[in-house]
């Protein structure tokens, strides 16, 4: 019964580590979904320009005063 088991362990060692050894170097081709180059498209540049969103809360911040030191102890 041991030895049954070992087999199949065995078994199910060689056969997952062949399933990855197919001759190619390269990644696995996965469909049926979005690619990185629809979600994530890195060639259009985008601005680094604050929106009017960003700049009014940078406008807020800067608004505001600073809080007081506290002493060193």
């Amino acid at each position: 019964m041991k030895r049954e088991r070992l087999f199949a362990a065995s078994v199910m060692l060689a056969v997952g580590a062949l399933a990855g050894c197919n001759g190619s170097d390269s990644a696995p081709v996965v469909s049926g979904g979005p690619t990185a180059a629809v979600t994530d498209d890195q060639r259009t540049p985008q601005s680094d320009a604050l929106t009017t969103t960003e700049a009014a809360q940078v406008n807020q911040a800067n608004a505001e005063p600073e809080p007081p030191q506290k002493p060193d102890m």
